[in-house]
């Protein structure tokens, strides 16, 4: 895959600035920065899913298995039938 980004005068300076400190080509920085990043995203979703079964929020309730892709329309079928 091939990405173009736009960068501002400031996030240009800072590319700049890790060239010249590493040596490095922009693909090479690009990467380690994607990397590094996911890493930390990574981590942080994990902390989430084990605070949220630590305080019994998964798992809590019964419902339909697609309640996130169709919580829309289940929503709107237990509306009908409350009336």
């Amino acid at each position: 895959m091939e990405i173009a980004p736009k960068i501002d005068e400031e996030q240009a300076q800072k590319m700049a600035f890790i060239q010249e400190k590493t040596q490095q080509n922009i693909y090479k920085i690009v990467r380690y920065a994607l990397e590094d990043y996911y890493e930390k995203v990574l981590k942080n979703s994990s902390k989430h899913l084990q605070k949220f079964s630590q305080l019994g929020f998964i798992g809590c309730i019964e419902a339909e298995p697609d309640l996130a892709k169709n919580c829309e329309a289940i929503l709107m079928k237990e509306m009908r039938e409350a009336e």
